[in-house]
């Protein structure tokens, strides 16, 4: 069963969750090890195709920062099934990936080992994150909008820039629409506008050199809120049905439509001369 917004409805225990490792586990213990993990550390649950098409969109709005970086020293925050960590480390770069589920770190430690890949996976939580350590790239996909309270979002992002080099980046991919929308919240998710970001971030320290859409054509936004009133056969296409025709158009439109998306790349560096 799905909810509104794509994400596999709880079950009345899984729902009284003690703290968000337990969520994050029993997420991982059920999708992580089916096909390429991507009902894992995508929307929870969805069909192949669906979670296929946002993994591909994510990673064409990154590509402008994660390319021309060899060597670069990289955390990848969340790391989940090592999904941007293998990636990045395939392209010459020293990457440690934190993350709360020991399923998702050993899933991401095998697949790393098995595409003969060094890469350093570490338990950490991004709300209480002292590694002592600054890095070059700074990544967080999709991780603040699943911490609900704002407090610690915002706690969470003082922590991620303090692991910043002073010429290092900090990229996040998160929804962030330009109004402040309720309807696809839950007990593990917050959208939190752009303006919310610029404003946690400016009280890190830190300015957004960039903004970049990633999914401005709405469809998947019209039919999640009746996915789950579907039969599952018919939720399936629906949902596949809905990939096939946004992906070609979130593909295309992103570049210039980043005020429409419901998510975006926000890129930010030290607003000032930063030293570690």
């Amino acid at each position: 069963m799905i909810s509104r917004c794509g994400e596999a409805a709880l079950t009345s225990a899984d729902s009284q969750v003690a703290a968000p490792s337990i969520y994050w586990e029993a997420r991982a213990r059920r999708f992580a090890l089916r096909t390429r993990g991507l009902a894992a550390v995508c929307s929870y649950g969805m069909p192949w195709l669906y979670n296929t098409a946002i993994d591909l969109c994510q990673r064409r709005a990154l590509a402008p920062w994660l390319i021309g970086r060899s060597n670069a020293r990289t955390l990848d925050v969340g790391c989940g099934i090592g999904r941007w960590s293998l990636r990045l480390a395939a392209r010459g770069m020293a990457v440690t990936g934190i993350d709360l589920s020991d399923c998702m770190l050993q899933c991401a430690r095998e697949r790393a080992g098995k595409r003969q890949l060094t890469c350093s996976f570490l338990k950490a939580d991004a709300t209480d994150l002292r590694l002592n350590r600054c890095f070059d790239l700074v990544l967080s996909v999709t991780v603040l909008q699943h911490i609900v309270d704002p407090d610690q979002a915002a706690r969470s992002i003082v922590n991620l820039a303090t692991h910043v080099a002073p010429k290092g980046e900090l990229v996040l991919l998160e929804a962030a629409p330009a109004r402040d929308s309720r309807r696809c919240d839950s007990s593990t998710f917050r959208a939190r506008t752009l303006d919310w970001y610029r404003g946690a971030l400016a009280r890190a320290g830190m300015r957004v050199d960039a903004v970049r859409g990633v999914d401005p054509f709405p469809l998947k936004r019209v039919m999640l809120p009746y996915y789950q009133r579907m039969v599952a056969p018919l939720a399936v296409l629906s949902a596949n049905a809905v990939a096939a025709i946004s992906l070609p158009l979130d593909w295309t439109l992103a570049p210039y439509f980043r005020e429409r998306s419901w998510h975006k790349v926000i890129v930010a560096r030290w607003a000032s001369e930063h030293s570690s």
